[in-house]
């Protein structure tokens, strides 16, 4: 053999040692599923991965994606939004690359900060998985439906990731759903809220007591409120936009010294 062709098999003999073989092209490393909810409570400062999502795929993947610090929790009876794009920078900052998840579920999740006690509610089924007994709907629930006992039931559920929300059903008895909420569906603070004691649109008698004098005049409740609240109203006559605390169903109270009716 030629010394030129020594070379030339030489030559080939290392670009088949440093090239992968055919079954490698393609290759790809198994991804995890990291399913976000709508919400989910911690008690923690950090957020964690795990605390927020359900994650699914390769146990040492999991294990890595569930420790990663994707935030601050908000301050105890708050709650933040977590978006896909941040938990992305997260990861990206933990060293794991993006593409080595697939995000399934919501685009967004609400993080709630509940009390630890909260956590107390977790127990174990027959097969050792962490449930949780949450409320959920009995039934398909339209948009602004008031909610009576009959339109609830109590189910016990596995619990994935962050513990469910943990409240009674008289809890949410009387509450109003703020969304169509399907049968089977465990309730949040998401899905319902209190019925407002004035509705944006009703009209309103706003109240001004200017020293020993009490002044009324006729207004239209710009927002909807409870009981207290403060309200932006506007003065039919002047059409002046004020704020006021709502002191009735019918009645909003500006809170002024000295001054006129706006």
């Amino acid at each position: 053999m030629t010394a030129r062709k020594l070379v030339a098999l030489a030559v080939l003999l290392a670009v088949l040692t440093l090239c992968p073989g055919p079954g490698a092209w393609g290759a790809e490393q198994e991804r995890a599923v990291v399913f976000l909810p709508e919400a989910a409570n911690v008690s923690g400062k950090d957020l964690l991965l795990g605390e927020v999502a359900e994650l699914e795929g390769p146990p040492e993947l999991v294990q890595q994606l569930a420790e990663v610090v994707v935030g601050t929790a908000p301050s105890l009876g708050s709650s933040r939004v977590l978006l896909r794009g941040h938990i992305e920078v997260r990861l990206r900052h933990a060293g794991l690359h993006p593409s080595l998840v697939e995000f399934q579920g919501a685009e967004s999740v609400r993080v709630f900060r509940v009390p630890a006690a909260a956590a107390a509610s977790l127990r174990e089924d027959g097969e050792g998985r962490p449930v949780q007994e949450v409320v959920v709907a009995a039934r398909d629930l339209k948009r602004g439906e008031i909610l009576s006992a009959d339109d609830l039931r109590l189910e016990l559920r596995e619990v994935r990731g962050a513990a469910l929300e943990s409240r009674s059903l008289e809890d949410f008895v009387g509450l109003r759903t703020t969304r169509m909420v399907p049968a089977g569906t465990a309730l949040t603070q998401l899905h319902v809220e209190v019925v407002p004691l004035i509705e944006r649109g009703d009209a309103v008698t706003i109240l001004v007591h200017t020293g020993s004098v009490t002044v009324t005049a006729p207004g239209v409740a710009r927002q909807s409120g409870g009981l207290g609240d403060l309200i932006e109203v506007e003065n039919t006559l002047s059409r002046q936009r004020v704020a006021g605390e709502i002191v009735d169903a019918h009645t909003v109270q500006v809170h002024t010294k000295g001054a006129a009716m706006p």
